[in-house]
């Protein structure tokens, strides 16, 4: 094996350096799901971060050519082991596990782990009893220190492993899980990202690592990245480039594509149930239009909004919206059953006791998601919408508040 060995040999003698001036190449693995550091763009599939761009820089100074290697949290040891790359890269945190298989660069920032919440529920999760709590629910990515840190601090709370890094944030936001702990910097930009979740205490995280490049256990290599990366930080270039993607609109990007899928997603879940609405009312011969219930929907959400930090002026666009398309759907069915001389239905969902818990359980999860959008979005970032039962017409209604002027 060239540039990686188990942690059971001996530091190689400048093998590994050999190997990437030999083939012209070096190999650095890297998550894609870490911004700042590592991300894929989900439009272009390109890879993008500060620790991407040091790793061109770094390739530079060796004079060799950049080949980004995909790998995960859970095999990222498993992946140096084998030889797939040459060192890793993307917001890594220095571990017991990792420094046993190999060596760790100097480090380039230190970070620790905090958690992150609904901004609502910030002062119920300010230490880990708080958290460690019979009904608490945490959300971990697989693999990394977040899932290690978790297993060894908590027992009590339940514990649901997240497999797609690049949306686990957004089942914070939706209400599908209560507290995620990770990097204090992760946790800093996703309240970026997110304004509806929040860092807890993100200047004093729970404990302390550095965050530094994963190598093989070859000295010289070492002491080559070293000297680089020495020279990076002490002319500031190194924080430069992680203050430039820091302050990137990354919400064109990873974070308004991922929040807009589930925010399109709970749209369509509501836009679903209004066929039920439509066989009761029709049953009951009741109108299709409730004004007093419509008034008590859009003040609840004003004043929720407030509680989120989202304009209630906007929140309260979004939810007539969805009242709107929801009507236009029970007046295209009233119609079409008039024509075809429905009589009652003889299986119908009860819509007081069924149906609306049901749209009363999906309203704060759609306005969480809506706080963690961009107040205007194109078509391609919301994604495919499901017409399973529902009109073009009514998905251009409830989209209306979300797109940009000129959308089709």
């Amino acid at each position: 094996m060239a540039a990686a060995t188990t942690a059971a040999a001996e530091p190689q003698s400048g093998a590994a350096l050999a190997h990437i001036r030999a083939a012209g190449v070096l190999r650095v693995g890297t998550t894609g799901d870490y911004p700042p550091f590592s991300f894929r763009d989900p439009v272009t599939g390109d890879l993008q971060g500060s620790d991407i761009d040091m790793a061109a820089d770094l390739a530079r100074r060796l004079q060799v050519r950049l080949e980004l290697v995909p790998t995960t949290w859970r095999t990222l040891l498993a992946d140096q082991s084998a030889d797939r790359f040459d060192l890793a890269m993307g917001g890594i945190s220095e571990s017991a596990e990792r420094r046993a298989q190999g060596f760790f660069s100097v480090p380039y920032l230190q970070d620790g782990k905090t958690p992150i919440v609904r901004c609502a529920d910030a002062t119920r999760y300010q230490t880990l009893a708080q958290i460690d709590q019979a009904g608490v629910r945490v959300i971990v990515n697989p693999g990394g220190t977040n899932e290690r840190f978790v297993r060894a601090h908590l027992g009590q709370a339940s514990l649901q492993v997240f497999g797609d890094n690049t949306r686990i944030f957004d089942e914070l936001v939706a209400g599908h899980a209560d507290v995620m702990i990770t990097d204090a910097i992760e946790a800093r930009l996703q309240h970026q990202l997110r304004p509806s979740l929040c860092a807890v205490h993100p200047r004093h995280p729970f404990d302390h690592s550095p965050k530094a490049y994963l190598l093989p256990r070859d000295t010289p290599f070492k002491r080559v990245v070293d000297r680089w990366l020495r020279g990076r930080l002490q002319t500031d270039t190194a924080q430069a480039t992680l203050a430039r993607w820091l302050s990137y609109d990354w919400p064109r990007g990873a974070a308004a594509s991922a929040a807009a899928v589930v925010l399109a997603q709970l749209i369509d879940e509501r836009l679903t149930l209004m066929p039920d609405v439509a066989r009761y009312k029709w049953n009951q011969k009741a109108a299709i239009e409730d004004l007093p219930r419509e008034r008590q929907l859009i003040e609840s959400v004003r004043q929720q909004a407030l509680q989120r930090g989202l304009s209630p002026d906007r929140a309260e666009a979004f939810f007539a919206a969805q009242i709107e398309a929801s009507k236009l759907i029970q007046r295209e069915l009233f119609a079409r059953w008039e024509v075809q001389g429905q009589g009652r239905f003889e299986v119908v969902r009860d819509l007081a006791g069924d149906i609306r818990p049901k749209l009363d359980s999906l309203n704060p999860q759609l306005l969480a998601a809506l706080a963690a959008v961009p107040e205007r979005l194109e078509r391609r970032e919301l994604g495919p919408m499901p017409a399973d039962a529902i009109s073009a017409a009514a998905v251009q209604v409830a989209l209306k508040p979300l797109l940009g002027a000129g959308t089709p």
